[in-house]
């Protein structure tokens, strides 16, 4: 599994190197590009960060599970994304669920999260192929606490897509492949998702959304969750939302609620 990592990464870094390589002499954007964000839902967008502009999203969420003395409840905060434009077609991306606390029957965990390196790679724009195509290579490292942590290099690769409706609707989706260790080994999982948004108007938007993963863990079998949210756009360069979502099945945490914002600035001068 340590060789399949390494070749995941050094696959990473060529496919950013040719990405950004093809589009070395592209002009730098002077206007001021739209705010399209990877939160609240748990679909990522096909759209990247263009060059020389940087997007910082957070928020806090809380879920739970179970009832009475058997009831999970986690807090997980600032869920922070930094998405860095280095080119037409990639963007850097850092990210993290932050600090997590855990209250599971009688225990109590609570620490740092793993942090995770990637990219977005577009790859297909919707004007020109019918809809939006992009790979979002990443790398998850056990910098986390105690009981938080893998404690192993995690590889995914997310191959998002989407395309436009009528009406001031879009349809979005996930395609996940990850390798999660559990128990000092690797196991694979898969994730899908569906995603309908609506511009509803003055800076308002909305989505409704079915997402699942293959095997929470090891053992355990599918977690499927719906969800809806909105999120409401200032002047193009802020986003303030709220999303909340149930699991559909055993497996899948019973209800979940959360909160946050995306920002969105020139990383240095244009």
């Amino acid at each position: 599994m340590r060789r399949l990592s390494l070749r995941f990464a050094w696959s990473c870094v060529l496919l950013v190197w040719w990405a950004t390589s093809a589009h070395a002499q592209a002009p730098a954007p002077t206007a001021r590009p739209p705010l399209v964000t990877d939160r609240p839902d748990f679909t990522e967008s096909s759209d990247v960060i263009p060059r020389r502009w940087l997007q910082f999203e957070s928020g806090v969420t809380v879920e739970w599970d179970g009832s009475d003395v058997f009831r999970t409840r986690s807090v997980s905060a600032p869920a922070a994304l930094f998405r860095l434009g280095l080119g037409f077609r990639t963007e850097l991306r850092i990210g993290a669920e932050g600090y997590v606390i855990e209250r599971r029957e009688t225990e109590r965990t609570a620490g740092y999260s793993d942090v995770e390196l990637g990219a977005k790679v577009w790859l297909l724009q919707e004007g020109r192929n019918g809809f939006d195509l992009s790979l979002i290579p990443m790398l998850s490292f056990p910098a986390g606490d105690a009981g938080l942590s893998s404690n192993g290099v995690d590889p995914t690769l997310k191959v998002t897509w989407g395309r436009g409706l009528p009406a001031g609707f879009s349809l979005a989706g996930n395609v996940n492949f990850s390798w999660i260790t559990e128990g000092g080994s690797h196991f694979s999982q898969q994730a899908l998702s569906l995603s309908v948004n609506r511009e509803i108007g003055r800076g308002w938007s909305g989505y409704l959304e079915v997402y699942g993963f293959s095997k929470v863990t090891r053992t355990e079998g599918a977690g499927i969750t719906v969800n809806g949210g909105v999120g409401r756009q200032f002047a193009g360069r802020v986003q303030v939302d709220v999303e909340a979502g149930h699991g559909l099945t055993d497996e899948a945490p019973d209800w979940f609620v959360g909160a946050g914002f995306a920002l969105l600035l020139p990383s240095w001068k244009q």
